[in-house]
């Protein structure tokens, strides 16, 4: 706001400058205020002027009138947009093209636009060849374009009129551009009346030796005034005609007439200045006559082409009605006996419609009554009604893009009754109505409404379908005092598997209370169930909405809100749809889906329309899309997102790049891409600058089916790749006029390439390889309209900024997945990482891929053999002279915690299959399962480590002590060392089942998507780095405590052999110590080589880079359960005392079983 002088008076800031006073004292146009204002940004709609100290109101930029002043190159600031865009824009078509349009640039010193150092350009190109303008200067490109003269000439030869005799000849091309005049109206130099300045002059006859004025327009030419001073451009003028023309020969109206040497001439003259540049073309631009005025036009259009305000034809009949047909451009004038004479009571409802009633039809007596909008009542409409006036449009994330909703939006108060006093109720599908603004009148119940109360919309989302509840919106009404508050949001409808977030502080009797999706402050409210309303919830009334229908709630006067299934509609859906019975099944095509059209749907006069599967489009699916098989080679490094960029051509704008995204499963190398529009050039990427040709085609064709196997030499460069360093630092200015060297250079193995601006094919023209660039910003991302459901920082890429139909996650390094909700960063990779994205869903187990069968197996093998040796460690430890000391309470707490591992294995592996085969989806189970399974598996196995560790901590301290040694202290003292290790391990990691949640990989974007349901943990940075430290500390501490266990064992079982026998050779005491000790450091030595191989493999990479081959991180994971399934084998079987006593239970195990059996 802007506080006037000496005044008290606020007013808006875009009133400032705009020609009109609102302060007492006019400060509020006033140029120093007006600039103060400017300089400091405080205003939106003040225009700073570059050439002077000015700031001009926005409103007038554009508008005819130069308010800035011209600035050096002779263009107003303000109101030559379009002009100053294109000379300031490096376009490809416009480089070295013999005409200045860039302005230039001081570079090192050195003023460079697009027509400086073009040695190395190809003047001679897609865009110059024969189309009439001598681009180069010589006119190569030009050579044998000219049909509309029938002579002949030799190749590399131009037609010409010598000035001796004024007839047509052939002038040799060495001969052009030689500083000679040798043609007439010197339209072999054609520098001669070419400008150089930025306004390009359309005077291009010269006139020999003349000084004063030496070129001349084409409207000069043949008009029987000798403009030149020798004459010479009447010379050449037919003298056979039996009129005197008054006006050029080179006037249209005289085309017929013309000589030979005119038309050519007349042609030449009208084509010597630039037209409107060609944005991108795949082919050359071919010259018709017939399509081009000979003169000249504007000076002025020549930059602005044509104003987008341009005004109509003054009308000759000031008191006629003058209509414009924006569609032709054209003035239709009405006169005043053909206007339709209108009824006086037309005028008299306002905003209403006049209704006659018939009171006595004999009598002919009449009356007018007014039907009024929702938004006027009275007699005539002549009042407003107070009301809330809402624009919304609504965007659906990648999950729901298919799905049909219906939205009710409700005018609510706030008291205890929650009132509803009116509603709207839409039907809404993504794919049909991103673009479309939903316009509501909202009343109030009450006239006048009560100011006491405050009021807000509600809006419930339901799925059309099933009328399952999705969730709630709330519109706050921020200015209640406003007789007509208007209103305009964008809302997000919530996601499929957003959980409905609930609350307890407030009371909902009949209800549930809840959060309103996506509102910041957490705002609570009651959903009430059928039948009841209120603020709490309370208040029961009676649904009159048919059976099979939705009550969503009661309005004052008592009416039901009803939404209605998709087979009925009315107010209480009590009709059926009776297209949708009969002919449900013949009239979409192609396995579209049938949808009724309701009356809640804004479509034109249709009954139904067709949501088409993926591939096929039109009013019924009848039209099958583009479809292109892509296959890779073998040594092309796939992503699991790929992306093709389709181009379209456009005659009058830049190319239009749409883009389709697609996931690559991890077992196949192919990818079907369905697209419906139409399209010149398509090509895929892979990664940020990973770009491979697939086809160039210069005439698109419908429906047709392409294949294509992608190899290594169809990959598109980057500029680094094929210019040396030096060209690669230079201004794109002067970089782009090297472009047409790779090509060249590396001809025909290199197909494009690009930079940071433009990508370039290399094509073939004129027997040689030459570029052809158009702008591509491959760097430009779209986030999805800030509701990323990409997980760790990824980024979320779309097709299109505008009602984009797929979007997919690209993941930063080290993660991946559908949502990048995998990190797999060697120490924190699961099952469901790497095993998870190989198993195919609804495909059974014996065709699963060889990586799901082989792990299956070795599941089964490992779980059997765990619990084998768990079983058998159990029944050794049983004894209690083994648990005397520490040792035995040790191992036969490892035995227990192997069962228990092995069975959190086992149960993993299983729910993992089943999970990823779609063959259960039930919440509450997949939930508990995700929070508990992994969280066990965790523990077992740190614990498992940690035992083994207390096993070796135990045998050396006995090693060190000797005889010393007591069995009891070490026994009780093992009871309390497992009880705190229990305690320690869970506290370390009592964190990860609070960050565990389930993910729904639920792309809708694509009919045939996987839809896959994923337990993930989600850390803030702070508790990943905790993490991270804790499954370093808990796997890097065992295995250091092994190591040095082992080492303390034999370095004190060896000094006391030399103590002893100190004439012994010290090898001979090693390998004998060995053999009598062996038992008790082979257990710790086993499981320092077991572990050996997570440390190799978290050496040699940081994270997988890839899913695509993960064998070696498949391996190092089930190597992390291999010492769970050995305790017996490394404790017991290299024990003579342990293995004595296993035997022993065996034989007593066996005498039962035979006593039970009777068996003798």
């Amino acid at each position: 706001m802007y506080q006037c002088v000496n005044s008290s008076k606020c007013i808006s800031k875009d009133r400032i400058a705009d020609d009109f006073i609102d302060c007492d004292y006019g400060d509020d146009e006033d140029p120093i205020v007006i600039y103060d204002i400017c300089v400091k940004n405080e205003s939106k709609t003040l225009f700073k002027c570059t050439t002077t100290a000015k700031c001009i109101h926005h409103e007038k930029v554009n508008d005819g009138i130069c308010h800035c002043g011209l600035n050096e190159y002779g263009l107003c600031d303000d109101g030559d947009a379009k002009c100053r865009a294109f000379r300031t824009h490096l376009s490809f078509s416009i480089v070295c093209d013999g005409f200045i349009d860039l302005f230039p640039i001081n570079i090192d010193g050195q003023n460079v636009t697009d027509e400086t150092e073009c040695e190395l350009w190809q003047c001679n190109n897609t865009y110059t060849r024969c189309d009439g303008i001598w681009n180069c200067f010589n006119g190569a490109d030009e050579v044998h374009c000219n049909t509309s003269v029938s002579l002949n000439c030799p190749s590399n030869h131009h037609i010409c009129v010598l000035p001796s005799t004024n007839q047509l000849t052939c002038l040799s091309l060495a001969k052009a551009n030689d500083g000679i005049i040798d043609c007439l109206g010197a339209t072999d130099e054609p520098k001669l009346c070419r400008s150089t300045d930025y306004i390009h002059s359309e005077k291009a006859f010269y006139c020999s030796n003349d000084s004063s004025s030496p070129c001349l327009k084409s409207s000069n030419l043949c008009n029987s005034n000798d403009e030149c001073i020798n004459g010479d451009d009447e010379q050449f003028c037919s003298s056979a005609r039996n009129f005197s023309a008054h006006y050029s020969i080179c006037q249209p109206a005289y085309y017929e007439l013309r000589s030979d040497v005119e038309e050519f001439l007349c042609e030449r003259m009208a084509l010597r200045y630039k037209r409107q540049p060609v944005y991108f073309s795949l082919d050359t631009i071919k010259f018709n006559k017939d399509t081009i005025h000979l003169i000249p036009p504007d000076i002025e259009s020549v930059c602005k082409l044509k104003d987008v305000w341009q005004k109509g034809q003054a009308a000759h009949f000031p008191l006629d009605t003058i209509k414009f047909n924006k569609d032709i451009n054209t003035i239709r004038i009405v006169p005043p006996n053909m206007k339709s004479i209108v009824h006086h009571d037309q005028y008299r409802c306002h905003r209403g419609l006049p209704l006659r009633i018939w009171l006595n039809q004999e009598k002919n007596l009449t009356n007018i009554t007014c039907l009024c909008p929702p938004s006027f009542y009275g007699n005539i409409c002549q009042y407003q009604n107070q009301r809330v006036s809402l624009t919304m449009r609504f965007q659906a994330y990648s999950d729901s893009r298919r799905t049909l909703f219906a939205l009710v939006i409700t005018l609510i108060d706030d008291s205890d009754k929650r009132i509803i006093h009116s509603h709207e109720q839409f039907t809404y599908l993504y794919v049909n109505d991103c673009q479309k603004k939903f316009n509501v009148y909202l009343l109030y119940s009450t006239r006048p409404k009560n100011d006491t109360q405050n009021y807000s919309i509600h809006i419930d989302i339901y799925d059309k379908t099933s009328l399952n509840y999705r969730g709630s919106l709330l519109i706050p009404i921020k200015f209640p005092f406003l007789p007509v508050h208007r209103i305009a949001v964008h809302l997000n409808i919530p996601r499929m598997n957003d959980d409905i977030q609930s609350c307890t502080n407030q009371t909902c009797v009949h209800g549930q209370c809840m959060i309103y999706s996506e509102d910041s402050k957490g705002t609570p409210f009651c959903h009430c169930n059928y039948g009841w309303s209120g603020k709490h919830c309370t208040i029961p009334y009676a649904c009159k909405c048919s059976s099979g229908s939705l009550c969503a709630g009661i309005l004052a006067n008592n009416r039901s809100i009803c939404v209605c299934p998709m087979n009925k509609f009315g107010p209480r859906c009590l009709f059926n749809h009776t297209v949708c019975q009969f002919n449900q099944n013949n009239t979409c095509y192609n396995g579209g889906k049938y949808i009724p059209i309701d009356e809640y749907m804004q479509r034109d006069d249709k009954t139904f329309f067709c949501m088409c599967p993926k591939g096929f489009t039109g009013g019924r699916c009848e039209i099958p899309d583009n479809k292109m098989t892509l296959s890779f080679h073998k040594h092309i490094q796939l992503s699991q997102t790929l992306i093709i960029h389709f181009i379209t051509i456009n005659n009058d704008s830049s190319p239009e790049n749409s883009s389709i995204l697609s996931r690559i499963p991890i077992h196949q190398k192919t990818a079907i891409i369905n697209w419906r529009n139409e399209f010149h050039i398509a090509f895929a990427q892979l990664s940020d600058k990973d770009f491979y040709l697939i086809t160039v085609q210069k005439i698109n064709n419908l429906s047709s089916i392409f294949e294509k196997t992608i190899n290594p030499s169809d990959r598109c460069k980057h500029i680094s790749e094929v210019l040396n360093e030096t060209i690669v630092r230079l201004h794109p200015i002067r970089r782009i006029k090297y472009y047409h060297l790779p090509c060249h250079q590396t001809s025909p193995s290199l197909p494009c390439f690009f930079d940071d601006i433009h990508f370039c094919l290399c094509t073939d023209f004129n027997q040689q390889r030459i570029a052809n660039c158009f702008e591509f910003n491959y760097m430009k991302k779209f986030d999805c309209f800030g509701g990323s459901s990409c997980k760790n920082g990824a980024q979320c890429l779309q097709d299109s900024s505008k009602c984009p139909k797929t979007s997919v996650c690209v993941c930063p390094q080290c993660y991946y997945g559908g949502q990048c909700q995998f990190k797999s960063t060697t120490f924190r990779l699961s099952l469901d990482a790497i095993l998870g994205y190989h198993i195919l869903p609804h495909i059974k187990l014996t065709q699963q891929l060889t990586i799901v069968k082989f792990s299956l197996a070795l599941t089964i093998i490992m779980t059997i053999a765990g619990f084998i040796d768990g079983i058998l460690s159990v029944m050794t430890f049983k004894d209690q002279e083994l648990r005397s000391r520490g040792c035995g309470v040790y191992l036969l707490g490892s035995a227990i915690t192997t069962l228990f591992t092995m069975s959190m294995f086992a149960l993993k592996f299983s729910i993992l299959i089943i999970t990823q085969m779609s063959y259960t989806t039930n919440r509450s189970f997949l939930n508990f399962q995700c929070i508990s399974i992994d969280f066990l598996l965790r523990i077992s196995l740190y614990m498992d480590q940690w035992l083994n560790a207390c096993v070796a901590i135990d045998r050396a301290i006995t090693a060190v002590k000797g005889t010393s040694f007591n069995k009891k202290t070490s026994k009780r003292l093992a009871r309390y060392v497992i009880l705190a290790l229990i305690v320690f391990i869970i506290s370390t990691t009592i964190y990860d089942p609070f960050y565990r949640d389930l993910l729904y990989e639920n792309n809708n974007d694509e009919d045939d998507g996987e839809k896959r349901i994923w337990c993930i943990a989600s850390y803030s940075s702070a508790v990943e780095i905790y993490d991270s430290f804790v499954n370093v500390f808990h796997f890097v501490v065992p295995f250091f405590i092994n190591l040095i266990s082992a080492i303390i064992i034999i370095r004190t079982t060896i000094a006391l052999q030399i103590n002893v026998h100190p004439d012994e050779n010290y090898r001979k005491i090693l390998f004998a110590q060995l053999r009598q000790h062996g038992h008790l450091i082979y257990g710790s030595i086993f499981l320092v080589i077991l572990a050996i191989p997570r440390i190799i493999i978290s050496l040699i990479s940081d994270c997988m880079k890839a899913i695509v081959n993960p064998w070696l991180y498949l391996i190092g994971y089930f190597i992390s359960f291999i010492p769970s399934t050995l305790t017996f084998v490394l404790f017991i079987l290299p024990s003579k005392n342990y293995k004595g006593v296993f035997r022993k239970t065996i034989q007593q195990y066996l005498t039962t079983i035979k006593r039970h059996l009777h068996i003798d």
